[in-house]
């Protein structure tokens, strides 16, 4: 079988020609009916980059996972085995021996003329006279890196591009080739003077604009040649080109993203769901939720976005799912002897996160737990299938068959508050819609015993105020809260600024100026509170810890049920054994169950667990009235698995899972999957009706039932969560 050609551009994380050259290799590719892809190395964190950090950033920060842990040259190899891969960039990459050893060498070389020169023949086609000079300086005081936001505009029409700080000799070589013209692109004006040779024109300025102004005008103009958006930073946008280009994305960034969400809302809405990039901080979750699209996020590192391109096919187990569940009698006397299920459920919907997916299940086959694993449409058809195939492999021969249940995440292809989507009327509106067209997708990929039969939200339903302690207890000594930074707004200025070139001496070229002095009196009293530990004893007030999620919208849980789903999970109710919603009894009504041990995260808008203590709490809680209930919590696996992470924190989140499969702290708590334990709720809400108490109520096909009407009094006063008064 004769393999589709992949262009491969390699290139150093620190060239600055390497943002003007891959929309151009990606277009040329596109026109010679190829596929292209990058590869940028450079040093990585392994981190989980969670937005804008109040003075913590390095170099390293938000620049995907560790190259070893996130098994940079697997995917690599990987491409060879699906594409006839064709390399050219710089000859230090990395990626050259996996390479080599299952594609093809065009080019070893830095030089922008050279490597053209060798992609346009090997493509096929004629070399551009245009040339098209980017800036990948910041420019202006608030650090406004123009060159990765430009890219629709070079893919648009066939031309070569190069940066504004290319030297004369690259010129001539281009010139030699054919090149002609040299139109300058959002370049600061002093650079633009100084180009080698001169431009023959210059577009477009940055001065006078913040990023969400800037990248929303030109979003505008290239609006008939997008069908989506890709929302992040520069160096995202630059390093995610390769998706930005197969699925059309227009990019767009702000400080904080959610200005740019609202100037853009048009734009966001017209295309497609999800949104590709990563957040700015979760209020970016809420503002897009209110335009009814979900945020994908990806990092700029592998998986490949050439791959997704390869179907994913899981095989059909050798029995079913449902055989490894305990039957409805099994469930029955447990509710009986006043037993008390639990579960766990791991978040691992992003694309950025599949380097989580071999540890978890890993984790699993280690400590023998049942648990839940919350995917999307995308981190299904950019996974694996090295990894996703144990689902279906039983134990005996080292899979995990059903001990992971797979769920579906919020709109099914990205995450966002949920409970702010606009249109959930008439059976759900555009959350239905997007849940079933997941849903059908992803039926072409998973066997009909693996489908998702849950569905899990970020937050779906408004928060209503909430009480979070000022003083706290952490790991054995007391934390007290203090006022946050405030978060950073950009103000553009109409008079042009100084250019990088005649900025001081040792100006740093990568900070934005925001025009705050460079030491306050904040950053020096957190400085002295680091050198001496005593930072240890503060901790910021987070976003969330104010709110707390109110009573859930009926709309939500009719349109999950409309989509399919025979349960959901909701961040409402939280800390009481007892659905939420009821529809029908006995195994197979739908139902909604809230969340009982863990704590309110404050910096995501959910509940999760983070040690052994909670565990331990919640069953105390949980157990000490004899009533039969679960103990069920999220656990947000980025913070704990992702390459970087799980060197610090992976023995913790092993001892969680040991605790939590082996029965708690009394060995009297049954470990199951998420269904068993909807499966339990139906029994435990059909036993209370029967014995006369008021039942839950049901469902209606129009709307649904919620305790909305019992809890909205309630709602409108600060209140603490169940766990917390325990």
């Amino acid at each position: 079988m004769t393999k589709p050609p992949l262009l491969l551009f390699l290139a150093h994380g620190g060239d600055p020609h390497r943002v003007a050259m891959a929309p151009v290799l990606a277009a040329a590719a596109e026109r010679a009916g190829w596929t292209f892809d990058l590869y940028y190395d450079g040093r990585r964190s392994g981190r989980h980059f969670g937005g804008w950090e109040d003075g913590n950033r390095t170099e390293a920060t938000g620049t995907g996972s560790l190259m070893a842990g996130g098994r940079h040259l697997d995917h690599a190899l990987w491409l060879t085995t699906c594409f006839r891969v064709v390399a050219l960039g710089d000859p230090a990459s990395p990626l050259w021996p996996v390479v080599e050893a299952g594609g093809e060498c065009a080019l070893r070389s830095t030089d922008p003329a050279a490597l053209y020169d060798a992609a346009f023949r090997l493509l096929g086609q004629p070399l551009p006279q245009e040339v098209a000079v980017l800036d990948m300086a910041p420019q202006t005081p608030l650090g406004i890196v123009a060159a990765p936001f430009l890219y629709p505009h070079l893919m648009a029409e066939p031309c070569l591009g190069i940066d504004a700080s290319a030297d004369a000799g690259l010129r001539q070589r281009l010139e030699a080739m054919g090149a002609r013209r040299f139109t300058g692109h959002c370049v600061d004006p002093v650079r633009a003077r100084a180009f080698p040779g001169g431009l023959d024109a210059v577009e477009g300025k940055v001065a006078g604009e913040s990023y969400a102004s800037f990248s929303v005008a030109l979003a505008r103009r290239h609006a008939g040649w997008g069908r989506g958006t890709l929302l992040g930073d520069p160096d995202l946008i630059a390093a995610q080109l390769p998706l930005a280009a197969a699925k059309r994305l227009l990019p767009l960034y702000g400080r904080p993203q959610t200005d740019v969400i609202e100037r853009a809302a048009d734009l966001i809405q017209a295309g497609a769901d999800p949104v590709y990039g990563r957040q700015f901080d979760d209020h970016d979750f809420f503002a897009l939720g209110r335009l009814g699209r979900g945020l994908q996020i990806v990092d700029p590192d592998p998986p490949f976005a050439s791959t997704a391109a390869v179907p994913l096919r899981i095989a059909e187990p050798p029995r079913p799912f449902t055989d490894f569940e305990p039957d409805d009698a099994t469930l029955r006397r447990w509710a009986a002897e006043g037993r008390v299920l639990t579960t766990l459920v791991l978040w691992s919907g992003m694309i950025r996160e599949l380097h989580c997916i071999p540890r978890i299940l890993d984790l699993v086959a280690a400590t023998g737990l049942r648990c839940g694993l919350v995917v999307t449409v995308d981190s299904l058809t950019q996974s694996s299938p090295a990894d996703l195939a144990l689902l279906s492999v039983p134990e005996e021969r080292g899979g995990v068959l059903g001990r992971v249940e797979l769920l579906l995440g919020s709109t099914g292809r990205g995450v966002c508050a949920e409970g702010e989507m606009p249109s959930l009327e008439n059976q759900g509106g555009e959350l239905t819609r997007l849940l079933a067209d997941a849903r059908a997708e992803i039926a072409t990929m998973l066997p009909p015993g693996l489908m998702p039969r849950g569905w899990w939200p970020l937050v779906d339903s408004p928060l209503v105020p909430g009480r979070t302690p000022r003083l706290h207890w952490e790991e054995g000594r007391p934390v007290l809260r203090i006022s946050p930074r405030p978060r950073p707004a950009e103000v553009p200025t109409e008079t042009p600024a100084a250019s990088v070139e005649a900025a001081p001496e040792g100006t740093p070229r990568t900070a934005p100026q925001t025009g705050a002095p460079a030491m306050d009196a904040r950053r020096l009293i957190g400085n002295a509170l680091r050198r001496y530990r005593l930072d240890r004893f503060y901790e910021a007030w987070r976003p969330y810890d104010s709110a707390r999620p109110g009573p859930l919208r009926p709309e939500v849980a009719a349109a999950v049920r409309s989509a399919g789903f025979d349960y959901m999970w909701t961040k409402s109710g939280f800390g009481a054994a007892e659905a939420v919603v009821t529809d029908g009894a006995g195994g197979d009504g739908f139902v909604a169950l809230p969340f009982t041990a863990g704590d309110w995260d404050g910096w995501s808008p959910f509940y999760t667990i983070r040690n052994t203590a909670q565990v331990r709490s919640a069953e105390r809680r949980l157990t000490r009235s004899g009533k039969p209930g679960w103990l069920a919590s999220n656990i947000d696996s980025i913070l704990w698995m992702l390459p970087g992470e799980v060197l610090e924190k992976g023995r913790a989140l092993f001892q969680v899972a040991q605790l939590v499969a082996n029965g708690g702290g009394t060995g009297m708590l049954v470990n199951v999957t998420p269904n068993t334990v909807a499966r339990y709720a139906r029994i435990l809400a059909e036993a209370k009706a029967g014995h006369g108490a008021p039942a839950r109520p049901a469902l209606p096909p129009e709307v649904g039932g919620t305790r909305a009407q019992d809890e909205a009094p309630e709602a409108r006063q600060p209140s603490r969560d169940p766990a917390e008064v325990a």
